[in-house]
């Protein structure tokens, strides 16, 4: 079958929105105008490159990866993150989607200084980008934290803390602050204008934060509801340290204190660090690492970066680096 590949641009971007519409339906997710803008334009990593197949003038299948930045040892590492992909139903089955992705890899090896890419693939498509060279990188150590409240209004309760969320100015925050991850690993490029667009700016996801302050510390958190069915989970997405050195046994405190008043009997989040007897007692702390996503990851144009990214004890996450949106 014949078919033009080119880059898109932002004129293209209600036939994308129809695109998705019609592979994906908008009850499974196909995205509003105003959030593909503001994860693949206002993006403080940068425009997103974005591939599209036409037959004649109709939009038959298209290919993003989005611009992402890590650090290792105070340098930056360019990433891109291999996210939206929708191809027209009366078209599947003819490689758009092999060919798309192929096309984008060899065209960033030619333009963008080294970097890697990064996703993390249900079981359905990880096959898939197995054959086209990803590898598998490992999942991150994800806990769960049992709080025994319960509520059938946390959603409401936590308008409250949405709320907070708006009303925060990022520019009256310290500029000294600490991040929960490890500084000597591979961790996102944090930043206050990256937490303003990813936490208060993202359209139809619905973010919180708390402060919480203790005599020598004070931790701001950004987090969410994760409807579970039965209940609401509890997921902290970050923890910014804006005073004192970042402590899990108050990243604990803060977490229980919050789903007391929310009302969520269960609280999970990403660490690096290992359980304790300590936290299994008094936080009925333990790993849920089973159920989290696993990543992989693919060279661009750098084999010594790949080298450096393919060992995941080399990674220090957050719950918010690895959520998909």
């Amino acid at each position: 079958m014949e078919y033009t590949v080119r880059a898109a641009n932002e004129q293209d971007i209600p036939a994308i929105i129809e695109l998705f519409r019609i592979s994906l339906g908008a009850e499974y997710g196909a995205p509003k105008e105003s959030f593909w803008r503001w994860k693949h334009i206002k993006n403080p990593f940068g425009v997103s490159p974005v591939l599209l197949a036409f037959n004649g003038e109709k939009l038959i299948g298209l290919r993003a990866f989005m611009r992402w930045q890590w650090q290792y040892n105070g340098k930056i590492l360019p990433a891109f993150r291999a996210v939206d992909t929708g191809t027209h139903p009366d078209y599947r089955g003819k490689g758009i989607f092999s060919r798309l992705t192929k096309q984008l890899i060899t065209e960033l090896k030619e333009s963008e200084p080294p970097s890697f890419i990064y996703n993390t693939p249900n079981n359905a498509s990880k096959p898939g980008y197995l054959k086209m060279g990803w590898q598998v990188l490992g999942k991150p150590i994800v806990f769960g934290s049992a709080s025994f409240h319960y509520s059938n209004y946390s959603p409401l309760r936590f308008e409250r803390y949405q709320e907070e969320l708006q009303n925060l100015d990022f520019s009256s925050l310290p500029k000294s602050y600490e991040l929960d991850v490890n500084p000597g690993l591979i961790h996102v490029d944090h930043s206050l204008k990256y937490y303003k667009w990813r936490y208060q700016s993202i359209p139809e996801i619905p973010y919180g934060s708390y402060r919480f302050e203790s005599s020598d510390a004070e931790i701001l958190l950004f987090m969410h509801l994760k409807n579970r069915k039965y209940f609401h989970e509890l997921r902290i997405s970050d923890a910014l340290w804006l005073r004192g050195q970042p402590r899990r046994q108050m990243l604990m405190q803060a977490a229980h204190t919050l789903a007391a008043r929310l009302g969520t009997p269960f609280i999970s989040f990403v660490s690096n660090d290992p359980l304790s007897l300590w936290e299994r007692i008094n936080y009925k702390m333990f790993s849920i690492q089973k159920l989290a996503p696993e990543l992989t990851v693919r060279e661009v144009n750098s084999p010594e970066l790949l080298e450096l990214v393919s060992d995941i004890n080399n990674w220090s996450f957050t719950m918010g680096d690895l959520e998909l949106f």
